[in-house]
């Protein structure tokens, strides 16, 4: 990890959503969606400001680091992109179709910046599929061999009985 954290502002610009948002405000007065999302985006720029350093703030560094090496390391920054679309459009939301805290919106971007590093790790070293493992296990197959065989000698047995008994129970009393 490096000595100094990353800027939460330039990877969760909510500043910059807040005054597009007045400017949605401004063209569209009738619609007080607008202002109130751009409100609640200041707010949220300046809950974010008093977290630097805090917990949350340390994991966004953590995740953001092993992302970044992970894409160094396979010269593939599409996740990247994929991070970018999708805090602009949680930013686009607020007010809309979503809320958030700081706080949230932080642990929001550092599961999102997470998953992105798990899916690149997954790339890097493909994980094995379970139920061929399973398929191929001798413990499995012996055991699958077995219960067929069970299988097979009950129904050899069902078979034995008389006709008339299986087709009327009570003969059996």
């Amino acid at each position: 990890m490096s000595n100094t954290l990353i800027d939460l502002q330039e990877h969760i610009d909510s500043a910059s959503t807040a005054y597009w948002r007045w400017q949605k405000a401004a063209q569209f007065p009738d619609d007080a969606r607008n202002e109130e999302a751009a409100k609640e985006l200041e707010r949220i720029t300046n809950e974010i400001a008093l977290l630097k350093g805090s917990e949350i703030h340390l994991q966004i560094d953590e995740a953001w680091q092993l992302l970044k090496n992970l894409m160094d390391n396979e010269r593939d920054w599409s996740h990247l992109d994929r991070i970018i679309g999708a805090v602009s459009a949680e930013l686009r939301s607020i007010g809309f179709h979503s809320s958030h805290t700081g706080t949230s919106l932080l642990e929001w971007y550092r599961d999102l910046l997470r998953d992105e590093a798990q899916e690149c790790l997954d790339k890097i070293v493909p994980a094995p599929d379970l139920a061929e493992q399973v398929e191929d296990d001798p413990a499995v197959k012996a055991a699958k061999q077995a219960y067929e065989r069970a299988k097979a000698k009950a129904y050899v047995e069902a078979r034995k009985c008389p006709s008339e008994n299986i087709l009327n129970p009570l003969n059996r009393l």
